[in-house]
Formats: C-alpha cells, sequence, structure tokens
C-alpha cells in the first residue's frame, strides 16, 4: 500500500489553475498505562521483602460480609476526598461547568471517594503506631522497616506498607481464594465503576476500584475458574490519581465522558500527572475544546519535554488553534528525537503533511510526499510484531488514506476523479476490516464517508453524494444505538452534520436545488445547536456561515431568489466577515468567494452599499490570499470585476476604472 497513488504517475500537475467559483451573474452557476508503575503491587513481583516468622495474633481483621443495620466495623469509611476545580486550570463557562457538574453526579451519583479502614488502620491515615497499638508485634523481625508482615487466622498474611511513618498499603492474602463477586458485596463496592489492570498480553489481573483504594488481585493470570473469577489478593490504599487514570483509559473509547470525570479527579490528586494531562487533551480536542486542550497538552509536554507522544500531540492541538509556525516547529522537533518510535514517526510525518497543506501553494506541495513517507512506515508497523502498534497502525492508515485523497480532490491534478476514488476505496477497505476485528472502531465508517464527501467537494466533476449520506446516516445511527456517551453523540451528530454540508455543497454544484436545500436544512439542524460548544475551533464560526451562505447560493443561483438568498446572507454575513485563519474548512479562496457572490444577491435587492462593502471584503481577502501565496492571482479577476460593475452603475467612473484596469492586468497574463 505505500506507493498506493503515488505522484508522478498517478496525479501530473496541470499546468493551468482551476477556475474560479464566484457567482459572478444570477444566471452563472457557481461551482503502558502510567497506572501499571503505581499499583504494580498487584503483579506478579514480591510485593514486600521480608522473611516471614510464624505468629498468631488475638486481634484478627475480619472481612466479614456488612449487614445494613449494622456495618462491619472492620470495614468502613472515615475519610472521604472532594474533588474540585485545580488552581489553573481553564476556566469553563458557568452552563458548562453546570452541565459538567450534573453528568459527574449522575455519573457517581453517592459514590465520593472514601478510603476503606481494614480493622483500625486507615491507609493515608493511620501510623506506624496506630498499627503496633492495634495489631500486635509483627511478624517482620524489626518494627521499623518499610513494611510490616502479620499472619493471622483467616489470612494467609497481611502486609502493612508504609510511607514515611503513614499507612500506604495493606496487602492481604487470602488463605483460599473468593468469588470476585461475592469479595465485591462483602467490601461495599458493587456501586463503584472498577477498572481491569492487565499485563502487556492483554489478560486481566485485577480490577481496581478507585473511589476506594481498592485492588482485587485474581487468583490466576487467566483471572477465572469454573467458579468465575477468583481473587486472592485485596490492596487497600490511599485515594491515588493512578486507579482513575486506568479508568479513564479503560472508557476512552467507549465512555469519554466518565473518562472526562476521571481525569479531573486524578489532577486533583495529582496536579503534576503528565499523562493525565494528556489524555485530557485527546478528549478535549475531540469535543471541540481547542483552548483546554492546549493548555493540558503543553503542560504534559512541559513536566515530560523528553516525551514524543506528548510533544506531538501539542502540536496537534496548536495547529486546531491555528498556531501553524509553532505546532510546524514543535513536530519538526519531534521528527529530530533520535530512535524515535516508527509509530510515533508515522504520525509526526502525517501531522506535518497536514501542516504543509495548509500553507502556501509552493509548501503545499510537500503535503503528499509527507504523507506518502508516513504510510510506508505505517504499513509496515501493521503487519509487525506488536498487535497493539499494529492496531494503532491500521487506524493511522485510514486516516492517512483520507488525507490524501482530500488533497488530490483539492490540488491541481490531472486524473484527479479515477486517483481520489482509489484512496477513498483503499481507506475504506482498510476501516471495514478493522471494524471486523472490533466493533468499537466503527466509528471508522462514518470518518470515511465524511471525508469522502469532503473530497468529492473538491472534485471539478461533482459526483453523487446520496449514497455516502445514507451510509453516513446508517452508521450514525448504528453508533447511536450502541451509546448513550453524551460526548460520543455529540461528535456523531456533529460528523453527520458535516456530511450532510459537504453533500448540500456537491447537490449545488450538481444543479439538485432542491436535494441541496434539504442536505442544507439537516446540516443546520445538526450544527447549529453544537457550534457554540465548539466556539474554541477557530472555523467553527466560519463553517457556519460556510453552510448559511450555501443555503442561500441555492436560492440565487437556481432560483434566482435573491430576496430569499439574502434572508439566509444575513445570518451568513457577521461569521464571514470576521477574519479567520486557514484552516482546512476555511480556505482564503472559498471566504473571498463566498462574499463576492453575496454582494451580487445584495446589489440584486437594491441594498447596494452593503453589496460593494461585502464585495470588498472578499477582494480583500482573496489579495491578502495572492500575496500570501496561497492562491493564484486569477481568482481576482471575477472579484474585480464585479466591483468594476457595480462602481460603474453607481456613476463613479474613477474606482470602476480602477478594478476594470486590474482585471485585464491579469487576464493578459493568463494568456
Amino acid at each position: 500500500m505505500a506507493g498506493a497513488g503515488s505522484g508522478d504517475q498517478d496525479c501530473q500537475r496541470q499546468a493551468r489553475p482551476e477556475q474560479s467559483i464566484i457567482v459572478s451573474s444570477p444566471e452563472s452557476k457557481p461551482h503502558q498505562s502510567a497506572v501499571a508503575s503505581t499499583v504494580a503491587v498487584v503483579s506478579d513481583q514480591p510485593e514486600l521483602a521480608l522473611e516471614p516468622i510464624p505468629r498468631q495474633s488475638d486481634s484478627v481483621p475480619d472481612l466479614a460480609e456488612p449487614t445494613p443495620a449494622s456495618p462491619a466495623p472492620e470495614l468502613a469509611n472515615p475519610s472521604a476526598v472532594q474533588i474540585s476545580q485545580r488552581a489553573g486550570d481553564p476556566p469553563r463557562s458557568p452552563q458548562a461547568a453546570s452541565a459538567e457538574a450534573e453528568s459527574e453526579r449522575s455519573a457517581q451519583g453517592k459514590n465520593r471517594a472514601a478510603v476503606i479502614r481494614f480493622g483500625d488502620i486507615t491507609p493515608g491515615i493511620s501510623h506506624r503506631g496506630e498499627v503496633l497499638r492495634a495489631w500486635g508485634t509483627p511478624h517482620s523481625q524489626q518494627a521499623e522497616t518499610l513494611s510490616l508482615r502479620y499472619h493471622f487466622d483467616k489470612f494467609k498474611s497481611v502486609d502493612i506498607g508504609f510511607d514515611g511513618d503513614i499507612v500506604d498499603a495493606i496487602i492481604v492474602k487470602l488463605l483460599n481464594p473468593l468469588p470476585l463477586q461475592t469479595l465485591v458485596r462483602r467490601l461495599g463496592l458493587a456501586d463503584i465503576k472498577p477498572a481491569d489492570l492487565h499485563n502487556g498480553q492483554g489478560v486481566r489481573l485485577a480490577q481496581v476500584f478507585p473511589e476506594r483504594g481498592v485492588i482485587l488481585r485474581f487468583a490466576s493470570v487467566a483471572g477465572a475458574t469454573a467458579h468465575g473469577v477468583q481473587v486472592d489478593g485485596i490492596v487497600i490504599q490511599p485515594i491515588k490519581a493512578e486507579p482513575y487514570l486506568l479508568r479513564a483509559e479503560n472508557n476512552l473509547i467507549q465512555h469519554p465522558a466518565l473518562s472526562l470525570i476521571d481525569l479531573r479527579a486524578a489532577l486533583q490528586l495529582d496536579h503534576t500527572s503528565a499523562h493525565a494531562r494528556w489524555l485530557l487533551a485527546e478528549i478535549e480536542i475531540n469535543r471541540g475544546k481547542a483552548i483546554s486542550a492546549e493548555h493540558h497538552a503543553a503542560e504534559a509536554a512541559e513536566l515530560e519535554p523528553n516525551n514524543a507522544a506528548f510533544r506531538l500531540q501539542w502540536a496537534r492541538c496548536l495547529r486546531f488553534l491555528a498556531q501553524y509556525d509553532q505546532a510546524v516547529e514543535e513536530t519538526r522537533a519531534v521528527l529530530q528525537i533520535p530512535e524515535l518510535e516508527p509509530l510515533l514517526r508515522a504520525e509526526a510525518l502525517y501531522e506535518m503533511g497536514l501542516l504543509a497543506a495548509l500553507g502556501s501553494q509552493e509548501v503545499s506541495k510537500s503535503a503528499i510526499p509527507l504523507h506518502q513517507k508516513a504510510i510506508e512506515i505505517a504499513d509496515q508497523l501493521v503487519v509487525g510484531e506488536d498487535p497493539q502498534v499494529g492496531r494503532a497502525a491500521g487506524r493511522l492508515l485510514v486516516d492517512m488514506h483520507l488525507a490524501m485523497a482530500v488533497e488530490i480532490a483539492r490540488g491541481k491534478w490531472e486524473r484527479k476523479m479515477e486517483t481520489v476514488s482509489q484512496w477513498i476505496e483503499r481507506a475504506s477497505a482498510l476501516a471495514e476490516g478493522i471494524i471486523m476485528e472490533d466493533e468499537s472502531q466503527l466509528k471508522l465508517r462514518l470518518r470515511v464517508a465524511v471525508n469522502a464527501l469532503a473530497a468529492a467537494a473538491a472534485l471539478d466533476q461533482p459526483i453523487d453524494p446520496l449514497l455516502w449520506v445514507e451510509e453516513a446516516e446508517q452508521t450514525a445511527k448504528q453508533l447511536r444505538r450502541a451509546s448513550e456517551d453524551p460526548l460520543i453523540r455529540d461528535q456523531i451528530d456533529w460528523d453527520l452534520g458535516l456530511a450532510y454540508f459537504q453533500a448540500a455543497q456537491i447537490e449545488h454544484r450538481r444543479s439538485e436545488a432542491d436535494s441541496a436545500l434539504r442536505l442544507g436544512e439537516l446540516a443546520d439542524a445538526k450544527l447549529a445547536k453544537l457550534a457554540t460548544q465548539r466556539d474554541e475551533l477557530p472555523d467553527t464560526g466560519y463553517l457556519m456561515g460556510r453552510l448559511y451562505f450555501q443555503i442561500g447560493a441555492v436560492y440565487a443561483v437556481h432560483g434566482n431568489d435573491h430576496l430569499s438568498a439574502c434572508n439566509w446572507y444575513d445570518q451568513a454575513a457577521d461569521r464571514l466577515l470576521n477574519p479567520v485563519p486557514v484552516t482546512t474548512m476555511a480556505t482564503p479562496q472559498q471566504h473571498g468567494d463566498a462574499l463576492v457572490s453575496m454582494g451580487v444577491s445584495y446589489w440584486e435587492t437594491g441594498s447596494r452599499e452593503q453589496a460593494i462593502e461585502i464585495t470588498e471584503a472578499g477582494v480583500k481577502l482573496v489579495e491578502q490570499a495572492v500575496e500570501s501565496g496561497l492562491l493564484h492571482e486569477e481568482a481576482l479577476v471575477i472579484p474585480y470585476g464585479n466591483l468594476a460593475a457595480m462602481f460603474e452603475a453607481l456613476g463613479e467612473t474613477e474606482p470602476a476604472a480602477l478594478y476594470t484596469d486590474l482585471a485585464k492586468k491579469i487576464t493578459s497574463t493568463l494568456r
């Protein structure tokens, strides 16, 4: 696959630039989890390096099942940890804070963090003296060591670990394994959602209950017998960040809203956790909170400057905020790391390709070669020895194939239709292969549909988009049926709205006016309510402006109904007149073209001052893009011609002559 669609043979650059799609007249038709190190006490390594001395004690802690009327005194919850916003975190709006607080209350219910007490000892609170007074002389030879061991009738051993003089862990080895659910019930953990702890091969070793500081260790590596999952050890710790991190990672794909809550809790407990900030940035960027995401990603990179994954994610967040120079600098720094892991190198090359595509016409030429190099690396990793890396490389390949399709569709290439189709087909085949192995990756199918429509919208010869729309709708329906998570559902609706928007543009160019209006209104219904939640992304307002322009353009071009068009343009104008950085959504030509096209309808309805004002704004945008090398000067011919005609109709001969001469000068250079 590394050579898929490779440059010179499939896509030769054309000598002439593409034609503008501006509406010039009413008749024209515009075209290893961080947790493992902390909870390693449940691994196969020796837990406490002490020689046992046989001893029995009269004070035996019990694991008796508590009854509602009289809970067992040996298992109590004397201390609670309240989770609140940490100083220095980016502020959240009152509405967002209220919604998130409600989500947290719903997710946690009554399960506030409270460490379990074993006997009279509470990890994180009790000190060495209390242990010695309560349980007597330990089995250990010395009472001042970092850990103490006791032997009781009901347990194989009980080890006490200390952090300084404070109890940091109680490790209970059972005489005989007990069923997992029996212990969950006896310890009052039934209302706590546990996290699974796995080894490097994906085998479950234990379950972790973050709100109670409890780890239940499985009796065998497989963790199950004919009688179900058996537990042979219990670890009780203070409430710590790492178990929340583990559960957040467990839930990241299927329940990101719950992960968000756990990650915030983890940061309250350990504000130096770079891993928590890295995961938070991932969730925040997916839900459009670009400023918050960049804040967390930057802090993760600052806390662990040698972590290439953290620095690459920071670069990605900077790109979403349109801070391109810094994003390029950070991505380049990652690529210069000696012995960079191949998967991270592929991801960094892909990121650099995305950044290059946003640059000048000269810079953007390097986007496809960068993507091709990344694809070559990922291709090798998919069939490598590490299955986890292979799966990640497979998902990356889907994204890179889609990026190639979109870049070729937007560029000046021969055989674009054929080549774009090939890249989309390959992306779809890769995605379906991944979905067959892991149904949780069904979102890849929706991603393929959205990007296929984005590529199709940029092609010279528009294709029928309705099959891709149907694919997007059916996939979105399946995804919504499979998840109640509010963040997942919002992302599904946003992606489906983007599919409708791209399809509306295609149907407009195909002169399918009724279909274009229907799709535009469907896009509005999906995107409008979510746009306010994604206002930290620079192009969100622009996207909505483009959508309203698109609906108005259908009325103007296909119905010659400029009054109805202007009703939609009024909603678009404020959003499109605001300065917007270049993004994959907000391209200078489309931005300027939209304003110039809107000017035509305002002129036709008699709003002549507004028509000139908005056309001049469009001309300035196109001029700036030409000066910076983003557009060819041919893009100015129609805007200049429109302004010349408007000023001439008003009897203002001097500006009319100026814009006429400017248009003629450009035209003469193209002959």
